[in-house]
């Protein structure tokens, strides 16, 4: 068999791992709700993403490259897959403590992630790798359009599948958490604004506090 194809092999048999890591299991707020069903995984939320980025792509105001878009929305959490999926939440909720607003916390995140998507990349051909390595790069560095839609859209996503769990029951602190940082960066075209609108519009309208109650059962 062709070098080439069993790296490719390899590679692929590792994205494995982005369907066991689930989201928001443990994090605050998250811990004290009634457990679902089934959590949401790394791969379904890239996959939903990535679905936001092709149907926005038409109503942005700039010229948008859809190939590299949807290249980073499908790998952005590739080295997740080593470094595990950080709660921006932080330990209280606030996200004082965590990646969302402490700069040297996010500093170490990225660095680790880095070191992650040059392990998991490195697995696979010099073309693929180098290929995937520049976009995880322009993801990171968030200088260019394609990039701020991507990151946008990827904390509406993650917004939205917040709201579709709890349907706005939910502590004030995560609805204000959620106000902020989950559709932080949404300023960058006016139609991911105006998507981010609706869905907290959507989140405020069906709000209602949580109050923990042993009789309460899983949804």
């Amino acid at each position: 068999m062709d070098e080439t194809i069993k790296q490719l092999f390899e590679f692929a048999d590792r994205l494995e791992g982005m369907k066991q890591i689930e989201r928001f299991k443990g994090q605050a707020f998250w811990k004290e709700y009634p457990q679902p069903r089934r959590w949401d995984s790394v791969a379904e939320h890239c996959w939903r993403l990535s679905v936001l980025v092709l149907i926005v792509a038409r109503r942005v105001q700039q010229p948008f490259n859809l190939e590299r878009a949807l290249g980073m929305a499908l790998t952005h959490d590739i080295p997740e897959i080593i470094t595990g999926d950080a709660s921006p939440l932080g330990s209280d909720g606030t996200g004082r403590d965590s990646h969302a607003y402490d700069p040297e916390i996010k500093a170490t995140k990225d660095e680790a992630e880095r070191r992650a998507a040059h392990e998991l990349f490195g697995l696979l051909p010099l073309l693929e790798r180098d290929q995937l390595l520049t976009l995880h790069q322009e993801y990171e560095s968030q200088e260019t359009f394609e990039s701020r839609v991507v990151k946008a859209l990827d904390k509406i996503e993650a917004t939205l599948q917040c709201l579709e769990y709890r349907g706005g029951h939910m502590y004030r602190g995560h609805l204000e958490f959620a106000s902020t940082y989950g559709v932080r960066g949404a300023s960058v075209d006016p139609a991911v604004q105006a998507l981010a609108d609706e869905l907290m519009r959507r989140m405020r309208a069906a709000y209602h506090e949580f109050v923990p109650v042993t009789s309460e059962v899983s949804v």
